[in-house]
């Protein structure tokens, strides 16, 4: 299996999560076999969250604009700073603000 498949079935998962529609009521609507869908779910579940690439820099150093527009946005939380790269999940986004605010 590639990692563009995962990705993929990553994002179907979180559609059918954010819908509210049961599985085979999106399964259904979407033209997936539900049975398919429950599988992806429970495997994706058991692999664990897709890690996104992470770059580290000293206090007060930037990425160069170039790089910091084709690779994402830097986002302040109280007083962190985060690099959002493009592409990172919203939902799971908002899920490491609400839990760095914590």
């Amino acid at each position: 299996m590639t990692k563009t498949a995962e990705s993929r079935w990553r994002e179907v998962v979180r559609a059918q999560e954010r819908s509210g529609q049961s599985v085979r009521e999106f399964a259904a609507a979407e033209g997936i076999v539900a049975g398919t869908l429950y599988w992806w779910r429970s495997e994706l579940k058991r692999r664990g969250p897709e890690l996104v690439p992470v770059s580290v820099l000293e206090d007060g150093q930037r990425p160069s604009r170039a790089a910091s527009e084709e690779l994402g946005f830097e986002l302040v939380v109280d007083e962190m700073r985060l690099w959002i790269p493009n592409g990172f999940d919203a939902g799971e986004l908002r899920r490491l603000v609400g839990a760095l605010r914590c």
